[in-house]
């Protein structure tokens, strides 16, 4: 969005926090102070996807775009990289935005909608929002507070990760399902204040019938009876069918642009040798995403022999490159003049969406589902190609067509290991899926990391070296979640340190996740 986007967040906070003495001498002591849900759910579109780059930072790019192997470390200062935990980034990034903004005023919008039935379209729409920040959370953490959290208690139950999952899927199919079926009042409208949509309720049907998907999948190596019957469901539903689809706000200069790429200003990362591999390696053809997303490196430019490159995850700060002999995030989306021209950045692209999720996520999930024999899932091959194909265009998103040549397209997904076999077994068709959804997912690193823990793929180089002792890296173990916060484990450590917690695995980067099976060390 534009400067609109802030103009709403700030009004809502004002409304809601900054009222000055005249309202605190005047407001009656009893009464249920209310504002309209349009002021509350920009707040919580925002928050859910780390949309302000100092979160952004802490959370997707100090640990879960490093987690799922997007990008490397590149300062001696940050440690995140190795698996040392810092537990003031991950509660001001992750746990913080979903208790503080998303549950709490989903909560505040549920609780007016009881005596204000013309709320009911927005109530809905933000449960949709709240399932998504629910799945995030859990996915990376495990067992949370969920059923007592944000309603005024120091010492919310943790509950269990396979009843939040069910609950997710009964929110994401009851507000799809009230949203299809309409209402009896006249309902107003969110419009400009729903950053996603606009206010368009037949979007909000095919996105929550699209994440309904996500999630039965997310449980479908755990839970195969409850994922089947989810997934068919949310397939015999509309769902996202083009690009134009895609659940995103998008940032603006106005805004301080996307946060990745505010955050790349800042040079603290590069591309992954892991990404980096999967590029140049999986087809007989160049992937055209790599030109798009990052830049040929600054060293290579000054030796005239351009060329992208990436840097190993987990290197111990002695052993870290010079950030100009590796990829930075110049590509044409960002810096067009970089690759071509070799003209370095002042000011980043004005626009570009952050997205919540995309319709190349959809494709990649109905291959999957057809892959596992769900009904209404299409045709495998062809949901597989629509994905690599829409993923590019997601990734070329605004880019002058005059910079980048399509003739490679058709090649790359024909040829190599990206090109589609109908006779492999099941395991084939998935890391074929599993690795193209993870390029497509790029730069959404909380999914694109529960991808790689759910499905094991695409098989990840272990780390450089670990600072957590529990994970063994010489052994080709990984990190598989986040450590509670210090925060809840002195408030509330009854629960947040119970041994009980994850199947009775406790806490610790070495635990997995309930819907973790183990498809990876």
């Amino acid at each position: 969005m534009k400067q609109s986007m802030w103009i709403i967040i700030a009004t809502g906070y004002m409304l809601a926090g900054c009222t000055g003495m005249f309202d605190e001498i005047n407001r009656n002591p009893n009464a249920i102070n209310e504002i309209n849900p349009q002021l509350l759910l920009p707040k919580m579109q925002y928050e859910v996807i780390n949309a302000n780059a100092y979160e952004y930072q802490r959370g997707e790019n100090l640990f879960a775009n490093q987690y799922c192997q997007w990008v490397a470390n590149t300062a001696p200062y940050f440690n995140s990289d190795r698996y040392e935990y810092n537990s003031e980034w991950v509660t001001i990034a992750y746990w913080s935005p979903y208790y503080t903004y998303v549950l709490k005023e989903f909560l505040d919008v549920r609780r007016m909608v009881e005596t204000h039935p013309e709320y009911q379209e927005m109530y809905h729409i933000a449960r949709i929002v709240a399932a998504l920040g629910a799945a995030r959370t859990t996915d990376l953490f495990g067992d949370v507070p969920y059923s007592e959290a944000s309603r005024g208690l120091d010492k919310s139950k943790y509950d269990a990760q396979k009843d939040i999952y069910y609950d997710i899927l009964k929110e994401l199919t009851e507000a799809t399902e009230a949203l299809s079926a309409g209402f009896d009042h006249v309902q107003l409208k969110y419009g400009a204040s729903d950053f996603y949509y606009n206010g368009e309720a037949d979007a909000w049907i095919r996105f929550g019938n699209s994440l309904r998907l996500r999630y039965a999948l997310r449980i479908a190596f755990i839970d195969p009876g409850k994922a089947q019957q989810e997934g068919e469901a949310a397939l015999s539903r509309p769902m996202m069918t083009h690009t134009g689809d895609n659940a995103c706000l998008v940032t603006s200069i106005e805004d301080d642009g996307h946060p990745l790429f505010v955050i790349s200003n800042w040079s603290e990362f590069r591309m992954s040798a892991t990404l980096e591999n999967a590029y140049k390696t999986l087809s007989a053809a160049p992937d055209p995403r790599m030109e798009c997303y990052w830049g040929v490196t600054e060293a290579s430019v000054a030796a005239n022999t351009p060329a992208f490159k990436g840097v190993r995850n987990g290197l111990p700060s002695d052993q870290l490159p010079l950030p100009n002999t590796a990829s930075s995030t110049w590509g044409l989306l960002w810096a067009p003049e970089w690759n071509s021209s070799h003209i370095k950045p002042v000011v980043f692209t004005a626009e570009y969406p952050l997205y919540a999720m995309c319709y190349s996520e959809v494709c990649f999930l109905k291959a999957e589902a057809g892959v596992r024999g769900w009904a209404g899932a299409g045709n495998v091959q062809a949901n597989y190609e629509n994905g690599i194909r829409a993923s590019f265009a997601e990734a070329r998103w605004n880019v002058n067509p005059a910079l980048y040549s399509t003739a490679n397209d058709e090649t790359y997904i024909a040829t190599g290991s990206v090109k589609w076999n109908e006779g492999a077994d099941f395991e084939t068709k998935l890391e074929k899926i599993a690795t193209q959804k993870w390029l497509a997912l790029f730069p959404n690193g909380t999914e694109a990391w529960a991808e790689v823990r759910r499905t094991g793929y695409p098989k990840l180089t272990p780390i450089a070296r670990s600072e957590d002792p529990a994970i063994n890296v010489a052994n080709g173990e990984f990190i598989k979640k986040l450590r509670y916060v210090n925060i809840e484990r002195e408030i509330n450590g009854e629960h947040a340190t119970s041994p009980n917690l994850n199947g009775g695995k406790g806490d610790g980067q070495h635990v997995r996740v309930w819907w973790d099976t183990g498809r990876y060390k």
